[in-house]
């Protein structure tokens, strides 16, 4: 028996069909990315958490394979940010006899924040009170009135005082995040107290916080207060002076080291 011949047109969408087709499909899109957004962020700063679990956990295994004594400052890791060849050298980051971490951390992605979005193959520095070796300058925090941390036990408040953080890659440099303790803004320590200064700048890659490490093996977030913190990538200058009521510097003062 033969059918009919179909109507080729009754098989079309009309043009106001695919239209709401096309809305429906934005619409969805809008509420989607959001969250897609929001999850990548989550996960994100998941990843970063874990990546300062190892390293913390590494910095205390090293500490209790050296008889209480904790890593140099200087060579915790090795590399300098500055130094294009440095930058992006993994090598530097596993060889044992360059860096004292290389032993415990074989995988150099941890060494780097997921929200780093730089070529750098480092984004963590270590607190510049933690067993420093080299004489004066900012490793002193501007003056030598603070502890210098060479031994685990010398810590007194350990859940207070942070080992290692994420710092900017616009600041990043040497292996050590400084904190001005003297409010002087000099290396030395001398001259009229004016607070605060920001040394290194510490990262807010995860919705303006950055994440800390600490010396009993906790790790943790902090979320940044002031807009001289939060400025954007390519705009933060070493050793500035930002403002007299600074609670972000504040607050790294009381968590990176005390008077002796």
């Amino acid at each position: 028996m033969n059918l009919p011949a179909m109507n080729p047109r009754g098989c079309a969408f009309t043009l106001i069909e695919l239209l709401v087709v096309i809305a429906i499909i934005a619409i969805l899109a809008a509420l989607l990315l959001p969250v897609l957004s929001r999850a990548k962020a989550t996960a994100k700063g998941a990843q970063c958490m874990n990546n300062h679990r190892q390293l913390i956990l590494a910095w205390s295994m090293y500490s209790h394979d050296n008889n209480d004594q904790l890593p140099a400052l200087e060579d915790w890791v090795v590399g300098d940010m500055t130094d294009p060849f440095d930058a992006t050298n993994v090598s530097l980051l596993l060889d044992a006899q360059l860096s004292a971490l290389a032993r415990y951390v074989t995988i150099p992605g941890i060494y780097k924040c997921p929200g780093d979005r730089s070529d750098f193959v480092r984004s963590v520095s270590m607190n510049n009170h933690m067993n420093h070796m080299w004489p004066g300058g900012w490793l002193y925090g501007g003056g030598d009135l603070y502890q210098n941390f060479s031994k685990l036990q010398q810590i007194r408040n350990p859940v207070e005082i942070f080992v290692i953080l994420d710092e900017r890659s616009d600041t990043i440099n040497d292996a050590a995040f400084c904190v001005d303790m003297s409010n002087t803004g000099n290396m030395d320590g001398i001259g009229a107290s004016n607070p605060y200064w920001m040394i290194d700048y510490p990262a807010s890659y995860h919705n303006g916080s950055g994440r800390f490490s600490f010396a009993d093996g906790h790790v943790e977030g902090h979320r940044w207060l002031e807009p001289t913190t939060l400025v954007p990538l390519g705009q933060a200058y070493c050793v500035t002076h930002t403002s007299a009521t600074d609670r972000d510097v504040q607050w790294l003062q009381e968590h990176c080291t005390y008077l002796k």
